[in-house]
């Protein structure tokens, strides 16, 4: 999917975003990038569009929520894994 300036980001990845962010991300990375975090959020929920001079924040915060389901999906397959040897 490709990232259209001028609108807001689509449908799916607002839920992506939202679905694994953790608490803190979006105060981080707008804080590193010089903007308010209620800009940010504004963005993640589609209230604002994205635009190139933002869309280095959006990257960022794909990439702390892509580490973060990378992360999730580890604890899930322990947690199989265990569930296996106890069955």
């Amino acid at each position: 999917m490709n990232i259209k300036f001028g609108e807001p980001i689509s449908e799916e990845w607002s839920n992506y975003l939202n679905k694994f962010k953790e608490m803190g991300y979006i105060k981080e990375i707008a804080e590193k990038h010089s903007y308010n975090p209620i800009t940010l959020t504004a963005i993640v929920n589609r209230y604002r569009n994205i635009t190139e001079n933002n869309a280095p924040m959006i990257i960022d915060l794909f990439r702390k929520c892509i580490a973060n389901y990378k992360k999730m999906q580890e604890i899930k397959e322990g947690v199989d894994d265990l569930i296996e040897e106890v069955q």
